[in-house]
């Protein structure tokens, strides 16, 4: 018997080529869904690294009458109050002593009830809950100021905010980014 002398490839070397052309295929795949995922994350960290650079821009040229008085309406002989914010990264909820919370979400914490509260003008939450729609999905800003370095005579403990030589300013913004939230906390200290 004479053999042919056609040439090929045998049945068990055509399935092992389909299943790596196949793993390889569906690992390509992933790779650009990740990569979406992460440039879409990347995103939506800087949209809200921008907004919270914003909010602190607007308090910088405040003094300190603009600030409590004028913008938040907090009164001069006002001391803080224990202030929990709901965890959303890191190990434990942030807490604050001696605080006063703003935020365009009224309901980010309960108890609060001047969470809201402003000032027309400069009408800064207005101002911020504007610049944060459409460019966050359920965005909030939150800000909190906290009195440090109390001049009075005696020293009031807690500090006072009249008589704080210092505000601390930490602001959160937070987002939901498909079933997670997620949030960028930005710190400045205002000497007065």
């Amino acid at each position: 018997m004479q053999r042919s002398k056609e040439s090929g490839y045998n049945l068990v070397e055509v399935i092992f080529a389909t299943a790596l052309l196949g793993i390889v295929s569906i690992t390509i795949f992933t790779l650009f869904v990740m990569g979406r995922r992460n440039v879409y994350s990347g995103k939506q960290a800087s949209q809200a690294v921008a907004i919270g650079t914003q909010v602190i821009e607007d308090l910088a040229p405040l003094n300190k009458e603009m600030v409590y008085n004028g913008a938040f309406g907090i009164p001069d002989t006002d001391v803080g109050n224990a202030i929990t914010l709901p965890r959303v990264s890191g190990l434990a909820a942030p807490s604050f002593a001696n605080a006063r919370i703003r935020s365009t979400d009224a309901t980010i914490v309960s108890g609060q009830s001047d969470i809201s509260t402003e000032s027309t003008p400069p009408g800064l939450l207005a101002k911020w809950t504007n610049m944060i729609q459409g460019k966050l999905t359920n965005p909030s800003v939150t800000v909190i100021l906290i009195p440090e370095e109390d001049t009075a005579s005696p020293i009031n403990n807690p500090p006072q905010f009249k008589t704080a030589q210092l505000l601390h300013i930490r602001v959160f913004v937070r987002w939901t980014e498909s079933t997670h939230q997620r949030e960028v906390v930005l710190d400045t200290v205002k000497a007065f």
